[in-house]
């Protein structure tokens, strides 16, 4: 089996950052689909929230080559590469990782792994995430992020083999108290599939968010930031808003409920003579 990230961080050390983007280290490629090595071995099976997106897109790509450049420059442990690129690197970047902490926080979802905010989880409480993605390895289809329909996903041998092995098979291996809120439908769509097959209980599912990395006003809306109302006619959210409602809902009553239950019960009244 080929050590994908030894043969990274190789052409790193060599050519720098930069030739791991202008010539990516090739997972597997056909016709249609290609995936690119970036790191995303790391997995802490006792996290107690997981956070499931597709697959790392382009700007990925470039923070990943980036931050390993760095650790290799300062001697970093292919462990610490392989973690660092999970806490730095996946969700990461300028607008997803921001949007990502306001959704967290508008909901209160780092409140029910005891964390005050949703900025702590990606530093001293980093060891309660686990991001993991359906596609773990930066999966291109004609060039283009692969953001399709999981049964896109399901129906093109490649894409399964990995879903399968690298997303479910760490599905597996996670505490089976975890909770996971998906960020996208895709995403939402394959907890739903894990279910099916048994590896999650539904009381595991919070919900769903939109992908945080879609600029405009799509988190807005979801946000409440900004009423349908108020979209301009063009706005592709119009015809999105069905779903975004629903998802919200979903996602506000699950973690009431869940709050409720883990909240601890009030101290006695005592009478006093």
């Amino acid at each position: 089996m080929t050590n994908f990230i030894e043969a990274y961080c190789a052409q790193i050390r060599l050519a720098g950052a930069g030739s791991v983007i202008a010539k990516p280290v090739v997972v597997a490629r056909d016709s249609t689909y290609a995936m690119h090595y970036v790191p995303c071995e790391y997995l802490n099976p006792q996290a107690a929230l997981v956070l499931v997106s597709t697959t790392p897109g382009h700007a990925h790509v470039r923070l990943a080559a980036a931050v390993t450049e760095e650790l290799l420059h300062n001697r970093a442990p292919g462990r610490v590469v392989q973690r660092e690129n999970k806490r730095r690197v996946e969700l990461g970047g300028k607008l997803v990782r921001p949007n990502l902490i306001r959704m967290l926080d508008h909901f209160r979802v780092p409140e029910l792994v005891g964390l005050p905010h949703a900025a702590a989880l990606w530093n001293d409480g980093f060891e309660r995430l686990q991001p993991l993605a359906l596609l773990p390895h930066a999966t291109t289809r004609r060039g283009l992020a692969f953001d399709g329909a999981l049964e896109e996903l399901l129906d093109a041998p490649m894409l399964r083999d990995v879903f399968e092995t690298q997303f479910l098979g760490a599905v597996r291996q996670m505490r089976t108290d975890a909770l996971y809120v998906a960020l996208g439908r895709t995403a939402w769509a394959a907890l739903q599939h894990a279910v099916t097959r048994r590896l999650l209980a539904r009381r595991q599912l919070l919900g769903m968010m939109p992908v945080p990395a879609r600029a405009g006003s799509m988190v807005r809306y979801f946000l409440r930031e900004i009423a349908a109302s108020a979209l301009s006619a063009k706005d592709p959210v119009r015809h999105r808003v069905d779903w975004l409602d629903a998802a919200h809902a979903e996602l506000e009553s699950n973690v009431r409920k869940l709050r409720a239950s883990i909240r601890p019960d009030p101290p006695p009244a005592y009478l006093i003579a």
